[in-house]
């Protein structure tokens, strides 16, 4: 069966618009499987290195279940040599405050995505980091 190859500019903008409906509907298990090789990595801020889709899938479910809404990424830069590429970008969401009130976190991303047997394009390693001061 032959691969189809995707444009990884393509691929990744798709994968952006997968992850932000996924996180819409508080469904971390669809957004790690649509986002993430099996493999992958994930290096959230002020956390242990987060290894595996099931480890991620919880450390997402965790977010959402805090009350994150309104996830956004806006990949600003992608680049492609052979299987590999990378994204950089922003992100933002929204927590909620103890008062009620929501506070909106910002802060921006790297990401490497590997191209998979099939042609389809997944993070392989994901880090992020917050704009707002420690």
């Amino acid at each position: 069966m032959a691969t189809k190859r995707i444009d990884p500019a393509t691929a990744i903008r798709q994968l952006d618009r997968a992850f932000m409906s996924a996180a819409a509907s508080k469904d971390a298990k669809a957004l790690v499987n649509a986002f993430y090789t099996a493999d992958a990595v994930l290096l959230p801020p002020n956390a242990p290195l987060v290894k595996g889709r099931s480890a991620i899938q919880a450390f997402f479910q965790g977010l959402l279940d805090a009350g994150a809404t309104g996830v956004t990424l806006k990949t600003t830069k992608i680049d492609a040599d052979g299987a590999l590429a990378y994204g950089r970008g922003a992100y933002g969401f929204a927590l909620p405050r103890p008062d009620g009130t929501a506070q909106r976190q910002v802060g921006k991303y790297i990401v490497v995505y590997r191209r998979q047997r099939d042609g389809s394009w997944r993070a392989v390693a994901d880090i992020f980091n917050s704009d707002s001061p420690a």
